[in-house]
């Protein structure tokens, strides 16, 4: 049971934002996606949650092309945080993180609900946060609360043997480094101890050796290079596509990658 994309291309305004691209998503794992400004990265994103369709090509989800899914059996499967989310009503921090659960509300008590929403926010940090009105969190805050929401819709219920799917737009922009990293540590949890399958659009190349177990690296909207982390995060490619000089050494601590850059 994958999310794959099959030799997709999208077209708008006669300009392709993506082109051939084929890629899946493994249970249990987390999939970076690396690539310069513009390179097409939450395009892809938006087609595998069903946002785009493709213009040539399919994506599936059980080798049943999304746009045959209903709405809320898609919502069932897959969860999304985008880059930003605008709501302007004075809801607190645990409603919005209990908007993730609206897929299950008939098919769990609301004890199970509530016990999700409350997993969720203690994954992300957020549970002091649970009385505080949304529209006045600060941007990182915000950040954390739609994580959660997203972490708690991924859960599904008790028992379920269906795989889930995380997708998240840039989930650390705006965070402070220790936040980063506990965003990043929640998604690979979940991914890890749930069966989930996870990806994640990011720009720190350290904090994606760290933690993502595959990288697909995406330029000019087609599919580069795509497989285990430390097979495709090669500094001459990476400097390549970034077009500056990026250097890898081993942190001798923890044994894990460390990329340099420089003009």
């Amino acid at each position: 049971m994958t999310l794959r994309a099959i030799a997709i291309d999208i077209e708008i305004n006669s300009t392709k934002l993506l082109k051939g691209i084929s890629l899946e998503l493994t249970p249990g794992k987390l999939l970076g996606v690396l690539g310069p400004n513009g390179a097409g990265k939450s395009t892809l994103l938006k087609a595998l949650s069903g946002d785009l369709s493709p213009t040539h090509g399919t994506i599936t989800l059980d080798d049943i092309p999304l746009q045959k899914w209903q709405s809320i059996n898609l919502a069932k499967r897959r969860a999304v945080m985008p880059q930003a989310s605008q709501l302007v009503f004075p809801f607190s921090a645990h409603d919005v993180v209990a908007m993730g659960r609206w897929p299950y509300e008939k098919l769990c008590s609301p004890f199970i609900n509530r016990l999700a929403v409350e997993k969720a926010m203690i994954l992300a940090g957020i549970k002091h946060l649970a009385d505080r009105p949304y529209p006045v969190l600060s941007g990182g805050e915000k950040q954390r609360v739609q994580l959660a929401r997203t972490l708690t819709q991924s859960i599904g219920l008790t028992g379920d043997t269906e795989t889930k799917f995380l997708l998240l737009d840039e989930p650390t922009a705006g965070l402070d480094i220790a936040h980063q990293h506990a965003v990043l540590a929640a998604a690979k949890k979940q991914c890890k101890e749930r069966g989930t399958a996870g990806l994640a659009i990011l720009h720190d190349l350290n904090q994606a050796a760290q933690y993502c177990d595959s990288i697909a690296i995406i330029s000019n909207g087609t599919l580069i290079s795509n497989g285990p982390t430390p097979e495709v995060m090669e500094p001459e490619l990476l400097s390549d596509i970034f077009s500056c000089n990026i250097s890898r050494s081993i942190d001798s601590t923890s044994s894990t990658p460390v990329f340099l850059s420089s003009i």
